[in-house]
């Protein structure tokens, strides 16, 4: 018998030849089935949904968690970096994917699928890809579309998004389209772009050809024909957090979806039928009684809408590096067309303030205290509100202090005092006034600092008024001070704010020139938060 020089080739079996010429041809067709029963085999189906807080209420308000789990699924939830990374049975792991900024509009997103993909994990796009399913959705803010400039440019970075997802087709991601705004914080023109954004996410434009990618409209199942959020899934007209019953209709529906979007991909199934919205009450339908609304505080005077801010905000630091800009946002704002935009960036244990003076003292005694419209950046920032009163030559500086909240991270929300909430800023010693006196205003303020840390952010102010007595102001809400933990490991901790002596200003002479009345003051040691 004449044998090959090769000697794992047997001449005298052809058929043997034949299938390990053909075995290429074979894993190629076999592969869409090995790729799926490789996923499947290696054990649960882990999903991630990063989100901020419409996402988490859907979570926790909707069934959702207890939908996957009773589906066979692993889900985990990431919401903001403070809160950071749920486990599958709902208790907070303690830590976090360091998501830039908190981030999650189309921009953040696009920075984030742009990230390097590490192993072990440094960064947020890392993190997501240690999971089977990503699922990532934006809040309402993202529906306050100005113009199609800006919705042109939502779609490129989700062009961007798309290229990279499209790299790993192992993956399946999840778009979830954001909620839609409300009447009172937006308009008609920015909620039909709002309604485009999100039809275009779904739309064959972008999905089709891209098996693995996509897309729940949470925007549609919110929405009303008017492209804003549906009047019995509001809180009120200026809050867009969908309420509980919101939630409790569209839970079932996104764990549906998922569940859908999963096996088509792993069957090579068309892709899910979206559900559609449930139909508008009819006019019979709607009941006697409306719900009731939670209506602004009312005015007893406008300080300032900033529509009309010609003189410059006046702004002092102190750090090596730290800065403050304040200046008129226009197109941005809770009313009108513009707000005050305050953006900082602090060196560790600096400071910075912004302030204005008035040209002759205001008398804002016809008032039981001061309103405002906050929006911020992030969650858990906090700000002190300055008011100075008295002598023209030696003001005394009256504080008090707030946090920002989830709901001003979401959206406007509004931020009251009375006049006796404002403490005389302890530093001041026993000069000037020993209360405030609201018949002598001469300018007001706001100050933030930071501890051992950079600290950086951005918020906006609009519509500052004074508030009448006819209902006490309800302040901006701040964290509780929590006895020490006895909880065990993976329950949720809540992080104990710092005791503090005071409230105001940082420590360090500080010179806030207030307009023209040229305020100098000196601290004594205090430690900004």
């Amino acid at each position: 018998m004449k044998h090959s020089q090769y000697p794992y080739r047997n001449t005298d079996k052809p058929l043997a030849s034949r299938i390990l010429r053909l075995a290429p041809c074979v894993l190629l067709g076999l592969l869409p089935f090995l790729l799926a029963a490789n996923f499947a085999s290696l054990g649960p189906t882990r999903i991630i949904f990063l989100h901020h807080s419409c996402g988490h209420n859907l979570i926790d308000q909707g069934g959702v968690r207890e939908g996957f789990t009773a589906l066979g699924y692993e889900f985990y939830d990431h919401g903001y970096n403070g809160d950071g990374l749920r486990l599958a049975d709902g208790s907070y792991s303690g830590d976090n994917f360091d998501v830039p900024g908190d981030n999650t509009d189309p921009d953040g997103f696009a920075d984030i699928f742009a990230q390097p993909l590490h192993d072990p994990p440094d960064n947020t796009f890392s993190y997501l890809m240690e999971y089977d399913v990503i699922a990532f959705k934006s809040c309402f803010p993202v529906s306050n579309i100005w113009g199609d400039e800006q919705l042109d440019e939502y779609k490129s970075y989700y062009l961007a998004i798309r290229d990279r997802i499209d790299q790993y087709p192992d993956k399946i991601f999840v778009i979830v389209t954001q909620p839609p705004q409300v009447p009172g914080s937006s308009d008609p023109g920015e909620a039909v772009r709002a309604r485009a954004f999100a039809d275009w996410l779904q739309s064959d434009e972008y999905l089709a050809g891209h098996p693995n990618l996509f897309t729940f409209d949470f925007f549609g199942h919110l929405a009303g024909a008017d492209n804003f959020l549906r009047p019995e899934y509001r809180m009120d007209d200026y809050d867009a957090h969908p309420n509980e019953q919101a939630n409790r209709a569209i839970g079932p529906l996104f764990v549906e979806f998922l569940d859908q979007a999963i096996k088509s991909y792993d069957s090579g199934a068309p892709r899910p039928t979206p559900t559609a919205p449930a139909e508008q009450p009819t006019s019979e339908a709607v009941p006697s009684e409306p719900p009731p609304v939670i209506a602004p505080l009312p005015a007893a005077g406008l300080i300032d809408d900033f529509e009309s801010t010609t003189e410059p905000w006046d702004t002092s630091s102190e750090g090596e590096g730290s800065m403050i800009e304040c200046g008129a946002d226009a197109g941005f704002a809770h009313g009108g067309a513009a707000s005050l935009r305050v953006h900082y960036d602090i060196a560790p244990e600096g400071w910075t303030d912004c302030g204005q003076s008035f040209e002759s003292p205001q008398d804002w005694s016809d008032g039981a205290g001061i309103s405002l419209w906050l929006r911020s950046e992030e969650a858990r920032e906090w700000v002190t509100l300055m008011l100075f009163a008295g002598d023209p030559d030696n003001p005394t500086p009256f504080e008090v202090d707030f946090e920002t909240t989830t709901e001003s991270a979401g959206g406007w929300a509004q931020v009251a005092f009375l006049w006796t909430d404002f403490e005389k800023a302890e530093w001041v010693g026993d000069e000037g006034l020993a209360e405030l006196d609201p018949a002598r205003v001469l300018g007001y303020g706001f100050s933030i600092g930071a501890d051992g840390e950079q600290t950086d952010g951005i918020f906006w102010l609009d519509d500052v008024a004074l508030v009448t007595g006819a209902e006490r102001p309800q302040p901006a809400p701040t964290a509780e001070p929590v006895e020490e933990s006895t909880e065990e490991p993976g329950e949720e901790l809540v992080e104990e704010p710092e005791e503090e002596s005071g409230s105001g200003i940082c420590p360090g002479a500080m010179a806030l020139p207030l307009g023209a009345i040229g305020i100098v003051l000196a601290s004594h040691g205090r430690r900004c938060r």
